[in-house]
């Protein structure tokens, strides 16, 4: 009995290990490419967060806030957002020390052909 299920047991066949190939190929190429985007994402949180937890933004206008915002993302290399575009994708508000800041941006990347990553991020922040 045993023999006979053993010879049944022949193991994958070569379109089924093509298949997990292909799958295993396109699931790296989607994560090679949309990795920078999320380093990139985690930079900013770490950069919108260490604004809006700061003790001594409470009381500085818009203005400032958004220069602190501008050093700390250079200081992070991020070049999505920089201090000629800030305005486009970030608003700063600060209401009697309640800061809040809404970022908004997106990319995008060439997967192959005419075929494209497209990523959103919609963040909000605030004490």
């Amino acid at each position: 009995m045993v023999r006979k299920i053993m010879r049944k047991q022949q193991g994958i066949t070569f379109m089924g290990l093509v298949f997990v190939l292909v799958v295993l190929a396109f699931t790296g190429l989607v994560g090679l490419k949309l990795f920078p985007f999320y380093m990139t994402s985690f930079k900013i949180d770490k950069a919108m967060t260490a604004v809006v937890e700061d003790a001594n933004m409470r009381d500085q206008t818009a203005k400032k806030i958004t220069a602190s915002i501008v050093k700390r993302l250079d200081i992070d290399s991020v070049t999505r957002i920089y201090h000629r575009n800030i305005n486009e994708y970030v608003t700063v508000k600060n209401d009697n020390g309640q800061i809040t800041i809404d970022v908004f941006y997106d990319e995008e990347t060439p997967l192959f052909g005419n075929i494209f990553l497209r990523v959103e991020f919609d963040k909000h922040f605030e004490n």
